[in-house]
């Protein structure tokens, strides 16, 4: 099975950017973007990540603000700060080259056994397995894993599966043809089971259960949160504020906004909390209409309400930091995806232009 699988991967891969002259940093920097992220989502933020830091030690050099802008729109904004704090570490203490060692490896921010293993064995042809979300259902389907996915027992078989698995002798290609079959053939629903090369050896296709395998009991609900977020203007100049380096959402940049506990945002008096919250006399123009943000976690609902103050004198309370920029200007810092959304209303609905703002 191995084989047929190897030689497929070989006929088959889809030509990659982190394929062409492969090497470590170029994997190390695609296993972190796609992390929770698809190969088309996050092809451009690899290409623009290795254009502006092509080796390790360039990053290791980038300053936070720079990096968090670059992967604006991305998500889960840790990944990127994370990859700054390993490509420092990397540079300074293993002089600009990945450990070898897996307790190592483990040990750099944000390199979990999944980054570790696919790092190691595709860069350097150790015998690590991996354990992707496409992994996790191939193997589930070869050995008509019924479980649950969710259950870190479940989790711990399908691991000793793949272990078992394992080419030995080309352990990186093995895991990026496991990779790759289940990103292009394995597919969650409507698998292409008739073009798999290994179909003959799946449990599940032999037994009609493709269709019920692999199972994943449903996830914890959201949080649900309501904000009213303020575009605050002062003639030609927006606020914009920068939430703590901990924490959701740490370190972006964004509207200053209030928490509320409805989404009848009509019965908020929003010139009142302003008034509180930032000491900031307002005047009310203009509501967006509802939107909708959803992280891991959090169902977030918003609006955004155009404000006029004519002070710039604002209270920070848990922000860090706060600047009056021209509407331009905005898109020099690392907006989260939700406010963004703003932005792309108030271009739209032409409230704010260049030349105002």
């Amino acid at each position: 099975m191995q084989k047929l699988l190897l030689y497929w991967f070989k006929e088959n891969k889809r030509d990659l950017p982190w394929r062409t002259n492969p090497d470590w940093y170029k994997t190390f920097l695609s296993e972190i973007i796609l992390q929770q992220t698809t190969v088309v989502q996050g092809w451009p933020y690899f290409q623009k990540f290795l254009k502006k830091y092509p080796n390790i030690n360039s990053l290791a050099l980038a300053n936070e603000h720079d990096v968090l802008h670059l992967w604006a729109g991305l998500g889960y904004y840790a990944r990127a700060r994370n990859m700054l704090k390993a490509a420092k570490i990397i540079s300074q203490k293993y002089n600009g080259k990945f450990p070898q060692d897996y307790k190592t490896a483990l040990s750099l921010p944000g390199i979990g056994p999944y980054s570790a293993s696919a790092i190691l064995s595709i860069s350097f042809n150790l015998p690590f397995s991996v354990m992707d979300g496409n992994v996790i259902r191939v193997i589930s389907r070869i050995f008509a894993i019924k479980d649950d996915t969710r259950d870190p027992a479940t989790l711990k078989f399908i691991k000793e599966k793949a272990d078992s698995l394992l080419d030995k002798s080309e352990p990186g290609n093995f895991n990026e043809a496991m990779m790759e079959l289940g990103a292009t053939i394995c597919l969650p629903s409507k698998p292409k089971c008739s073009g798999c090369p290994i179909h003959k050896n799946c449990s599940a296709y032999k037994r009609n259960l493709v269709d019920r395998i692999p199972y994943k009991s449903k996830p914890a609900k959201k949080k649900k949160k309501y904000n009213i977020v303020g575009v605050v203007m002062n003639k030609s100049k927006i606020c914009i504020v920068r939430r703590p380096g901990t924490g959701f959402l740490a370190g972006l940049w964004e509207f200053p906004l209030i928490e509320v506990k409805t989404d009848d945002f009509s019965k908020i008096n929003i010139t009142d909390h302003f008034k509180k919250m930032y000491g900031l006399n307002v005047f009310r123009e203009i509501e967006s209409p509802k939107m909708r943000q959803t992280y891991s976690h959090i169902d977030l609902k918003f609006i955004a309400v155009t404000l006029r103050t004519g002070s710039k004198t604002i209270l920070k309370n848990s922000y860090v930091e706060s600047k009056w920029v021209k509407f331009e200007e905005l898109e020099n810092f690392a907006i989260h995806n939700g406010h963004k959304k703003i932005i792309e209303w108030l271009k739209l609905s032409k409230l704010i232009t260049k030349s105002e703002g």
